[in-house]
């Protein structure tokens, strides 16, 4: 009849965990979320010293958005933030491959997305930024911020004495290096 059976080996996990920006850099995590394609967005973002120190952090309600727009508003706003409050040099990570991809292509197209994409590449001269990928499983605070701001529609800016609760044990972890398992 033609049937091929092929064993899938499983393959072993890969160990996920957040690591500190380099001494004198600022590490800015962000994340941007969409209920739906479009729908409900948000946008967040996390900075953190070399020490995991939170000196500030953000979540930004979108109204109806694409992902890539929420990801792209994150990184955008996320820089406005480190450059307002003197926040630089800075390492962006990202969670989304497509974000990194538009970043390095300078990806014409829709307008509001090249118009992101040029404010982003001006802040990155201005912040000497380098925007990096990260895996999903090291980006748990700011993805943490994001459901948040896309679900209740929420808008706020927190310092490090505001961070409580789930955020606050995310930070703690990640300070001390506590891994996630990352499959595939």
């Amino acid at each position: 009849m033609g049937f091929i059976f092929r064993q899938q080996v499983p393959r072993a996990p890969n160990i996920v965990q957040w690591h500190a920006s380099s001494p004198s850099w600022f590490e800015l995590n962000t994340d941007g979320s969409s209920l739906g394609n479009p729908g409900l967005a948000g946008a967040a973002s996390i900075i953190r010293d070399s020490t995991g120190h939170v000196h500030l952090a953000y979540q930004f309600a979108l109204g109806t958005r694409t992902s890539v727009l929420a990801e792209l508003t994150a990184v955008w706003r996320g820089m406005e933030l480190a450059l307002t409050h003197g926040l630089a040099p800075l390492v962006v990570e990202v969670d989304a491959t497509t974000v990194i991809s538009l970043l390095k292509s300078r990806a014409s197209g829709k307008w509001e997305v090249q118009h992101l994409i040029m404010r982003i590449v001006c802040l990155q001269q201005l912040l000497v930024a380098d925007v990096q990928y990260v895996f999903r499983e090291a980006n748990g605070a700011a993805n943490h911020l994001v459901k948040e701001a896309a679900s209740l529609q929420l808008t706020r800016v927190l310092h490090h004495e505001d961070i409580m609760g789930i955020l606050r044990g995310i930070l703690c972890f990640n300070k001390q290096g506590v891994p996630h398992l990352r499959r595939g």
